[in-house]
């Protein structure tokens, strides 16, 4: 069985998380609180390194699955009043759309899968851009809402 990047970026995520919490149960044990909060600031800044790569990761899954939509909509057997749009898109760099554009490709607008990757694009941007996300990063938890979500995604 083929492992995914998310599942790949989730087990390293683990090994560092394990790190981490090693080096606070031994500040802890010696009540080092120096060394505690340390510990602990470092673990979060893991955390936030660790959601932008799976973020990165799920934003290709998004490029590639919306480019396969614009393959299969541009065919010249596809009536014309069918395919301009796709056209339109297809005479742009799929980068150059907007992220949530591009998510609303692939999921309704009304489902709470969409809410979630907003949530995540939210969460992205501020991290990204030098802010904090106040939502609890569960990277186990968005590794496996991202790759459910990549596994509905159009492949072909």
């Amino acid at each position: 069985m083929k492992v995914s990047i998310f599942s790949d970026i989730n087990d390293q995520w683990i090994a560092a998380d394990n790190a981490f919490s090693a080096v606070e149960s031994r500040a802890f044990a010696s009540d080092d609180d120096v060394l505690f909060d340390k510990a602990s600031e470092m673990r979060k800044r893991n955390d936030q390194a660790y959601f932008l790569y799976l973020f990165t990761r799920f934003e290709a899954a998004v490029n590639d699955a919306v480019m396969v939509v614009r393959d299969n909509r541009i065919l010249p057997t596809i009536a014309w009043s069918e395919r301009r749009m796709w056209e339109t898109l297809n005479r742009r760099e799929i980068k150059d759309v907007a992220f949530l554009t591009r998510v609303e490709i692939l999921i309704d607008k009304s489902r709470s899968e969409y809410a979630t990757v907003k949530a995540y694009y939210e969460g992205r941007n501020k991290v990204a851009h030098g802010g904090i996300w106040e939502e609890q990063f569960v990277i186990p938890a968005i590794a496996t809402t991202m790759e459910l979500l990549v596994q509905t995604f159009p492949t072909s």
